[in-house]
């Protein structure tokens, strides 16, 4: 096992997915947060170079291009983010969605949820970054309804050629292939576990079921995987009662010898 396995990577992995992929939207750092830039209730309108294209119409988008969704039609004042808000903001808040255009007609396009780095490992992978979620159900919308706003963030392809060419790609790249390994071997090391406890408890499991046949009753029953353990019957539970009630199986002469023998082999097994 190499030394990188002792060091989890995935969280500065995770958060470098994201800063690579947030840094491709325009924003400009010397703003304050979006809360702060309202002046006698009203927000001042950012410059075009800052925000998303808006969508007007079918034509504006072609099948693979992402999008960014704010649907507001179910807000009781409307808000014109993606006029007041930067194309790092709109794709970073927590009312939009950034979508994939999978079809489209003269006047509508469908869209599907699309994957994106969050921060957390199983979001992280730039390789597979734009691709469709496994959930996402497909939407078909008209692009110019009132209540809904669609900005083009730009062709997928473009998008990735530019995640690669990043500064941070190659350490992103290296770190995603160590954590990947580190992912492996903690797979591994739990089925060896796993493994070793199965191994453990066979044994015990057996004694259980081989006690009962025995005896002929369930004076011990099996935990279950979890447990681990034998459970025994709540009226024989004192220290030493099970094994005088199996002695005394014996003096009545329900089960004989043999099997008397047999049951505390098993009892021996089960440390009762």
């Amino acid at each position: 096992m190499t030394a990188e396995i002792h060091e989890d990577v995935r969280p500065r992995t995770g958060d470098l997915a994201r800063e690579i992929t947030m840094s491709l939207w325009p924003h400009d750092d010397a703003l304050p947060r979006t809360y702060l830039r309202y002046t006698d209730g009203v927000m001042p309108s950012l410059l075009a170079s800052l925000r998303v294209p808006v969508i007007t119409s079918a034509a504006d988008v072609e099948v693979d291009d992402l999008v960014v969704i704010f649907d507001q039609r179910g807000r009781t004042r409307r808000f014109d983010l993606l006029r007041y808000y930067t194309v790092r903001e709109a794709v970073a808040d927590r009312e939009t969605v950034v979508a994939r255009v999978t079809a489209k007609t003269a006047k509508t396009i469908s869209v599907a949820e699309c994957q994106l780095p969050a921060g957390y490992w199983a979001s992280c992978d730039l390789a597979a970054f734009g691709e469709l979620r496994d959930d996402a159900p497909h939407r078909t919308m008209r692009a110019n309804i009132p209540g809904r706003q669609i900005g083009r963030l730009g062709a997928l392809d473009a998008i990735r050629r530019r995640i690669v060419a990043h500064t941070n790609y190659r350490e992103w790249q290296g770190g995603y292939a160590a954590a990947g390994r580190l992912e492996k071997a903690e797979k591994e090391q739990r089925f060896a576990r796993q493994r070793a406890e199965q191994e453990r408890q066979r044994p015990l499991r057996e004694a259980v079921e081989r006690l009962g046949q025995i005896v002929g009753d369930d004076l011990v029953t099996w935990g279950g995987p979890l447990v681990g353990s034998a459970v025994v019957a709540k009226a024989l539970r004192e220290p030493g009662r099970l094994r005088t009630y199996v002695a005394g199986l014996r003096f009545t002469e329900a089960i004989g010898d043999d099997e008397y023998a047999a049951a505390r082999e098993q009892l021996d097994l089960l440390g009762h």
